[in-house]
């Protein structure tokens, strides 16, 4: 182990850092404490400990390269590390240096090091060193620090990575524009370039593949997500009831889902499972970053769990790849777009039922620890006036509630008519 921690240590320096495009997101380090990396699968994690370890260097908070120890536990050799084999780590990179470049700053960067029972302590131990930087990444949110083990409480900051917005998949294609100042031209390519993201989705590998392969690598994720975070990662002895299950969740995407229905809909596939299985295996989805949740704007539990939950497939093309159905699924893609962009601003997130009838609003905003202060409803067009009507009656309804909550209705192709409430383009909403 000692041998093959150290090969790997040599192989990243001699290999360097491979290019990469700069993630819109300015990773945070706290003195004396742990900075965690979450996020789910194939969002980009490792590609951002690439950046992180650059600007270190140009901000000159380390030398260079060989003060970084990296190493990655998804790695098959490295899988089999127990507790005690971490603590061999920092020997053996410190090993490899002068003694002068040992009194220097390291940067240690740990990826999925959490799939290692007991990993907290030896991290901690490390931290206890001024001149380390101690990163850590993974694809669970029991590594936030609302959620970490009591003896790790206190002692990291979580930094959220969340696939590609829009700014930054404009970024991934090659384009540059000034947003404050944008031509005809320009606003032609950037309506080219919100179609291409409906279809692409918002993973970082998917811009520049063919849709063929695309769809393939999609397909591979899912199962890969599957297999590692769930039948393995959870030792789930009921593997093909589970993966149906997550299909069915994807199958979802943007719609109401209540635990009820899905055992339902196994138990008529000839699966009998324990409502507190599904219980488990949803929140197994929600903490693998698999899906985000909203549920119905209500400070009473029993409310709460009386109304269904709307689930967001982390990207709204993964829920389309394993999909049986073939209808058109733009409306589904569209509030995905907008629920992940709300999140990524760090608002609170609801959904709200007004007037007798319950009409739905697709999004209900605050801040954290605020009223809420702005509610949404997304629509791909108004093609009529039924359509307007079924799009603003809950909004018309809501002032009751609180009544100086801003409306705003988000949409594909905008309207000219005059309807008392304010419309925009979501591609022109995502960039300010």
């Amino acid at each position: 182990m000692i041998e093959i921690i150290k090969q790997r240590i040599i192989d990243f320096h001699c290999d360097g850092l491979p290019d990469y495009i700069r993630r819109n997101v300015d990773v945070v380090h706290i003195k004396d404490m742990i900075t965690t990396i979450v996020g789910g699968r194939k969002t980009g994690k490792t590609y951002l400990t690439y950046q992180i370890i650059d600007d270190l260097i140009k901000q000159k908070k380390i030398s260079s390269l060989k003060q970084v120890c990296y190493l990655h536990f998804d790695d098959e050799a490295l899988g089999s590390m127990t507790v005690n084999d971490l603590s061999m780590i920092d020997d053996v990179f410190l090993s490899l240096l002068n003694p002068k470049s040992r009194k220097k700053n390291i940067a240690f960067i740990f990826d999925e090091i959490h799939t290692i029972k007991g990993w907290e302590k030896f991290v901690l131990r490390l931290k206890k060193n001024r001149n380390y930087y101690v990163i850590v990444t993974g694809s669970s949110s029991r590594l936030e620090e609302t959620n970490v083990t009591r003896q790790l409480r206190g002692k990291t900051f979580t930094n959220k990575l969340l696939p590609l917005s829009f700014k930054e998949f404009i970024k991934f294609n090659n384009y540059k524009f000034n947003f404050k100042r944008l031509s005809g031209s320009d606003k032609a390519d950037i309506v080219n370039l919100f179609d291409k993201y409906i279809k692409t989705g918002s993973y970082p590998a998917m811009p520049l593949l063919e849709p063929r392969v695309r769809n393939e690598l999609l397909q591979n994720y899912f199962k890969s997500i599957v297999a590692s975070d769930f039948i393995f990662g959870k030792n789930i002895h009921q593997p093909l009831p589970c993966k149906i299950y997550l299909r069915n969740l994807l199958q979802k995407n943007a719609c109401s889902y209540t635990h009820k229905k899905e055992l339902n809909n196994l138990k008529s596939l000839g699966y009998s499972l324990a409502p507190k299985t599904i219980a488990e295996w949803f929140d197994y989805a929600t903490e693998n970053y698999f899906i985000g949740t909203t549920t119905i704007n209500s400070s009473s539990i029993k409310r709460i769990e009386q109304n269904y939950r709307k689930i967001y497939c982390l990207d709204w093309t993964l829920a389309n790849a394993i999909s049986v159905f073939s209808e058109s699924k733009i409306s589904r893609a569209l509030e995905s777009i907008v629920y992940w962009q709300l999140i990524r601003s760090g608002y609170n997130v609801f959904y709200e039922l007004v007037g007798p009838n319950n009409y739905e609003i697709d999004f209900v905003v605050s801040k954290p620890g605020q009223d809420p202060h702005l509610a949404i409803q997304v629509c791909v067009s108004f093609e009529n006036e039924d359509l307007i009507e079924r799009e603003i009656r809950g909004l018309k309804l809501i002032d009751k509630k609180y009544p100086q909550i801003e409306k705003l209705i988000i949409t594909l192709y905008p309207t000219t008519k005059k309807i008392g409430i304010p419309v925009i383009s979501a591609w022109q909403w995502l960039l300010k």
